[in-house]
């Protein structure tokens, strides 16, 4: 496996999970309920594993040693990347924040909800976009094979500091039938 393996993983991941905010986005802008309880799970999931591991991994790990075998090439994509990051993390908090007044009846709340999930469906489908046409094929082609092996135990050894040992795969597994239970909820459920 390399790490452009693992990070390829992770952005599917994100990805269903984009798709499923997407569905409720959509639905809660016809007037159609959404259980606010999913909604803030699949916020805090991306809070977690989007901004606090798969992002950290990246701006931590990954992106030093973009710049060290890319040089300038890659300076304008990593910085656009980590803004975007700071900003995602902005919208996440911010919803979090809202949807307490959304449960409460605001319809300003909700109104502004809505604002906020449209602008971070775009930038995180945006931004996951770049990551997959810029970044993994970058990643492939500059950095040697012997230097991708010490990303990729970097990449775990942050994991396991963050998850504990073995915990990582668990995690995953654990969020995928999560995502499958929300896609057969929002998937089918009109």
């Amino acid at each position: 496996m390399k790490p452009s393996d693992l990070l390829s993983d992770e952005l599917d991941q994100i990805l269903c999970m984009l798709d499923i905010l997407e569905v409720m986005h959509e639905r809660l802008s016809q007037g159609k309920p959404v259980n606010l309880d999913d909604l803030k799970r699949i916020i805090q999931y991306f809070k977690i594993f989007a901004n606090r591991t798969h992002n950290k991994k990246e701006e931590k790990i990954l992106f030093p040693a973009l710049r060290r075998h890319t040089g300038a090439q890659s300076n304008d994509i990593i910085n656009q990347l980590k803004s975007e990051n700071s900003l995602a993390e902005l919208y996440l908090t911010s919803l979090k924040h809202i949807i307490k007044d959304v449960k409460k009846g605001s319809l300003q709340a909700k109104e502004k909800m809505l604002t906020l999930l449209k602008k971070y469906l775009v930038l995180e489908k945006t931004h996951l976009h770049n990551e997959q046409i810029f970044v993994i094929p970058l990643c492939n082609q500059e950095i040697p094979e012997d230097k991708q092996e010490k990303i990729l135990k970097e990449f775990q050894a942050y994991d396991e500091k963050l998850f504990g040992h073995g915990m990582q795969r668990k995690f995953h597994k654990a969020f995928g039938k999560v995502i499958k239970n929300l896609q057969k909820h929002y998937y089918t459920d009109n």
